[in-house]
C-alpha cells in the first residue's frame, strides 16, 4: 500500500553554477562572437537537458514511502518522518544522496521503536508518483516480549502483596508486541504505583530492554528501589492574613502518624480549593528518604478576595428572559462565615435569598442557615412563599469513582396560594427533606457515558395541632435517572425517567413544590413549561403524582454543531391509572459550549397537535 505523496521538499529551486570558462570570456563580451558564444552557453543550461539536477527536477518531493502490506498500519508514522524531514535543516539541499541517508537513518530509527528490527528500505526512482525518489520499505518481523523481569527493593519488599499486584499489572506483558512509547508508559506508570502511596521516594535504578534481532524477541528488566515507608507529621500554614489556622484544620482530616498517601494529599488540596476563601492552594510534603518519619505537610495558601458581586442573563422558552444578580462576602463579624445573598427575576418567578455558609467539618459536610421569600405565576397559578431553614450538604467520591451529593435540610414556611374563581389558601408546613444523587459520568458538563441518579424524600406537618396530624401531614417520594450510551464516537443515546408520588389525606394541605407539575424543556417537550398537571378551572394545580420517560439519540457532526431525535412521554396526574399520556417527539440542534451543550428542539404535542420551541440559554458574568 503507497502512502500520500507528502511534499517533504528537501532540495530547493536553485540556478546551476556558472561554468568555468564563462569568465574567461566575460572582459571580450563587447566582440560579437563571444556574445553568441555566451548566450548560447547560458540557453543551454536554461534548457531541460543541459543539466539534470535543473530546476524541473528539484522541484519535485525529494521522496516518497510505499509499505508492504503487512506495514499499512505504519503509514502514519512514515508519514511523520517525512513531516520532520521536511522541517529539518536543510543543508546541502542539492545533495540528495546525503539527504536520503538521513531519511533512511530515521526510518529505521522509528521502525524499531515500534519493535520492527529488520526492516528492508530500498531506494528506488520516483518514476510517476510525483516525487524524485521512492522508498519500498518492507518492516520485517516484529518483535515480542518473551519474558519480564521486575525486581524490587527497599522496604515494599514487606509488603508482598502489594509486590504481587504490581507484578500483575505491569502494562507490557509477555507475548505483547514491543512497542518503545508502551515500555516507556509502563516503566512510569510502574513507578507511580509505588509513589501514590507510602514510597514518595520510590525510584528506577536500573531499566533494560534486550532485544535479540534474529529470533525478533525482547526481554525486559526493571530494577526499582522503593527506598523508606514515609509517615506524616504536623501541618505547617503558610499565606494566612485574615484567616486562622484553625479554619484549614477544619478542612484537614490527615492524622499525624498516618501513612504518606498522594490521593489523601490531593483530596486535601481540592477541599480548600473548592471553598471560597483560597485562591490558590498547594499541599506537598519534602521527600527526603534519610527523614522519612512525620514528614511536615507543608500547606501553602494565597487567599481569595473577601467580596465578590456577580450577575447573570439568560433566556428560554420555558420562562422567557431572566436576569441575577449575587452577592458574595467572606468573612462576618470576624469568624470565617460566608454570606450569601442575591435576587433573580423572570417572567415567572421572583425571588430573593440569603444565606450563611458555615466553613465545613473535616468530613466535607457544610452546614448553612437562610432565608427566602419567592412569587410564582404559573399557568394562572399566582404563589407567594416565605421560608427559613437549616441544611447540611456534602459531596464526596466513592471508591468505584462514583461522585455522591446529599442534602438534609429542616424548613418552616408559609406558602399562600391563588386560583382564579377561588378564596385564596394558606399553608404553614416544617418540612424535614432528604436528597441523594449518584453520579457515574464521564462528564459533568457534556456526559458520553454513565449515569445520574437522584432521589429525594420528604416529611411534612402542618400547622394544625397534634389532633389533627395524620389529616396535615405529607410524605413526598421523588426520583430521577437518566442514563447516557455512546454508541460511537459521534452517537449517543440519551433515556431518562421520572416517578413521583404523593402520600396525603388532602393535597391542599402539600407546598405546591412538594407536588408534581411536567411540561417544557427538560421534561415532555412539545407542551408548556408545566402546563401538565391538575386542571381546576383555568389554572394548572400540582398532581399528586408524576411518571416521564424520555429517549433521544445524538448525533455530532463536526467538534461543536450536532442534531437530536427524541420522544418524551408522561403526565402529572392524581391517579396515574387514569392518566391521559401527554407525547411529545421532535428533532433538535445543539451546540457544544463550555458550559455544556446548548439545545434547540422543535417539538409536537400529541395531545395539543401543536409545534413548539424550546430552547435555553445563560450568562454569567
Amino acid at each position: 500500500m503507497k502512502t500520500d505523496a507528502v511534499p517533504a521538499r528537501l532540495s530547493a529551486r536553485t540556478s546551476a553554477p556558472l561554468p568555468a570558462f564563462l569568465p574567461l570570456l566575460l572582459p571580450g563580451l563587447r566582440r560579437p562572437g563571444l556574445l553568441l558564444l555566451a548566450l548560447a552557453a547560458l540557453a543551454a543550461l536554461a534548457s531541460p537537458g543541459g543539466d539534470a539536477r535543473g530546476a524541473d527536477a528539484t522541484a519535485a518531493p525529494l521522496a516518497r514511502f510505499e509499505l508492504s502490506d503487512d506495514g499499512a498500519a505504519l503509514e502514519a508514522l512514515l508519514r511523520q518522518v517525512l513531516d520532520a524531514a521536511r522541517q529539518s535543516d536543510r543543508i546541502d539541499p542539492e545533495d540528495d544522496e546525503r539527504q536520503l541517508r538521513r531519511l533512511r537513518a530515521a526510518t529505521t530509527e522509528v521502525l524499531a521503536t515500534e519493535g520492527y528490527f529488520q526492516p528492508r528500505v530500498t531506494v528506488l526512482a520516483g518514476g510517476d508518483g510525483g516525487s524524485r525518489y521512492l522508498l519500498r520499505v518492507a518492516p520485517g518481523p516484529r518483535a515480542s516480549v518473551t519474558r519480564v523481569e521486575l525486581e524490587f527493593r527497599g522496604a515494599l519488599t514487606a509488603q508482598p502483596e502489594r509486590v504481587t499486584a504490581l507484578r500483575r499489572g505491569w502494562e507490557l506483558p509477555t507475548g505483547q508486541p514491543f512497542r518503545d512509547p508502551q515500555w516507556t508508559t509502563a516503566k512510569s506508570r510502574l513507578l507511580a504505583r509505588v509513589q501514590e502511596r507510602d514510597f514518595p521516594a520510590a525510584a528506577l535504578v536500573e531499566t533494560e530492554a534486550t532485544v535479540d534481532v534474529e529470533s525478533s524477541t525482547v526481554v525486559l528488566r526493571v530494577l526499582l528501589d522503593s527506598g523508606p515507608a514515609f509517615t506524616l507529621g504536623e501541618l505547617q500554614v503558610e499565606g494566612l492574613v485574615r484567616y486562622d489556622r484553625t479554619l484549614v484544620e477544619r478542612f484537614n482530616d490527615l492524622r499525624p502518624g498516618e501513612s504518606y498517601d498522594a490521593t489523601r494529599l490531593l483530596d486535601f488540596q481540592r477541599s480548600l480549593q473548592s471553598g471560597p476563601y483560597f485562591s490558590g492552594v498547594v499541599v506537598d510534603v519534602a521527600i527526603d528518604p534519610a527523614q522519612p518519619l512525620r514528614v511536615p505537610v507543608r500547606v501553602e495558601l494565597r487567599e481569595a478576595p473577601a467580596r465578590r458581586l456577580s450577575f447573570g442573563v439568560g433566556a428560554s422558552t420555558n420562562v422567557g428572559p431572566r436576569v441575577e444578580v449575587t452577592y458574595r462576602q467572606v468573612g462576618l463579624i470576624g469568624y470565617p462565615y460566608t454570606l450569601q445573598t442575591g435576587a433573580g427575576v423572570d417572567p415567572t418567578r421572583q425571588i430573593g435569598f440569603a444565606d450563611v455558609l458555615l466553613p465545613p467539618k473535616p468530613n466535607g459536610a457544610r452546614d448553612s442557615v437562610g432565608v427566602l421569600a419567592e412569587q410564582t405565576d404559573i399557568e394562572n397559578l399566582l404563589t407567594r412563599r416565605y421560608a427559613a431553614g437549616v441544611a447540611r450538604e456534602r459531596r464526596w467520591t466513592g471508591a468505584s469513582q462514583s461522585d455522591f451529593d446529599t442534602r438534609l435540610s429542616l424548613s418552616l414556611q408559609r406558602e399562600a396560594a391563588r386560583l382564579p374563581g377561588e378564596p385564596d389558601s394558606r399553608n404553614d408546613t416544617l418540612t424535614l427533606a432528604y436528597q441523594w444523587t449518584r453520579r457515574t459520568v464521564d462528564s459533568i458538563t457534556e456526559p458520553r457515558r454513565g449515569g445520574v441518579l437522584g432521589l429525594r424524600v420528604a416529611a411534612g406537618l402542618g400547622r394544625a395541632g397534634i389532633d389533627d396530624l395524620l389529616d396535615k401531614s405529607f410524605v413526598h417520594l421523588y426520583g430521577r435517572y437518566v442514563r447516557y450510551l455512546p454508541l460511537s464516537a459521534r452517537d449517543q443515546v440519551i433515556v431518562r425517567a421520572e416517578l413521583g408520588h404523593v402520600i396525603a389525606d388532602d393535597l391542599d394541605f402539600v407546598p405546591l413544590e412538594y407536588r408534581f407539575r411536567a411540561g417544557g424543556a427538560g421534561s415532555v417537550r412539545g407542551y408548556p413549561y408545566q402546563r401538565l398537571g391538575v386542571l381546576r378551572g383555568s389554572a394548572i394545580d400540582g398532581a399528586r403524582s408524576l411518571a416521564v420517560g424520555s429517549a433521544e439519540y445524538l448525533r455530532w457532526i463536526d467538534a461543536h454543531w450536532g442534531g437530536a431525535l427524541f420522544a418524551d412521554v408522561g403526565d402529572a396526574v392524581n391517579d396515574l391509572r387514569q392518566a391521559d399520556w401527554a407525547r411529545g417527539y421532535g428533532l433538535g440542534v445543539r451546540y457544544r459550549t463550555v458550559a455544556g451543550p446548548l439545545a434547540l428542539d422543535l417539538a409536537y404535542g400529541e395531545r395539543d397537535r401543536k409545534w413548539r420551541v424550546h430552547f435555553s440559554i445563560a450568562i454569567s458574568f
